[in-house]
């Protein structure tokens, strides 16, 4: 059912239309600090959801596979999706309501991981990320999924230059999910 894969600007970058509407994109390689918030945050802007995706930090660069779905007038494959990921988010998206999550601790020297369950809408996972961020915490992998109208994300967080994240980020962490699910566990 795939069609032949069609190149977009931008370095290791291809999008492959899946169905109308509906398309895999690929990123691999350097990408900037935030990429993931920038990049969701761009794509809702454009009426571009990430159905799901995977996201792996490689070395120094990542790599990338994201379902995306238009709902507006914008064509996946009309988008440089390397050039949305280093764009810079005008406005807040607002903190996500989050129905669950669960925070699992690593031992030292690991990432944390960040198990959401919330209702999906256009800019969950920016608003998201873009709170994390404001935390000092960005995500090492990432396993992003809708599934019937609700948000399943698996993030692995660390601080700024991969190093593991302080007391004090995951406390902040804790306060604010509490503040956005009202339940949970840690």
């Amino acid at each position: 059912m795939l069609d032949a894969a069609v190149r977009v600007q931008g370095p290791a970058t291809q999008v492959v239309e899946v169905a109308a509407g509906l398309a895999r994109v690929e990123l691999h390689g350097d990408l900037p600090l935030g990429w993931c918030g920038k990049l969701a945050a761009a794509l809702s802007r454009r009426g571009v959801s990430i159905v799901r995706g995977k996201a792996e930090r490689q070395g120094t660069g990542w790599d990338v596979v994201l379902e995306v779905q238009a709902e507006g007038d914008t064509p996946p494959g009309e988008l440089d999706f390397a050039a949305l990921a280093a764009e810079e988010s005008p406005e807040s998206n607002g903190a996500p309501r989050l129905e669950s999550f669960v925070l699992t601790l690593p031992r030292r020297g690991a990432a944390v991981e960040l198990t959401v369950r919330g209702p999906d809408r256009c800019g969950f996972l920016a608003a998201l990320l873009e709170r994390l961020g404001q935390l000092g915490l960005f995500p090492e992998r990432i396993s992003v999924e809708t599934v019937h109208t609700m948000a399943a994300d698996t993030l692995w967080l660390n601080a700024a230059g991969g190093e593991p994240p302080t007391e004090r980020s995951i406390d902040a962490l804790r306060e604010f999910l509490r503040g956005v699910t009202g339940a949970g566990r840690s």
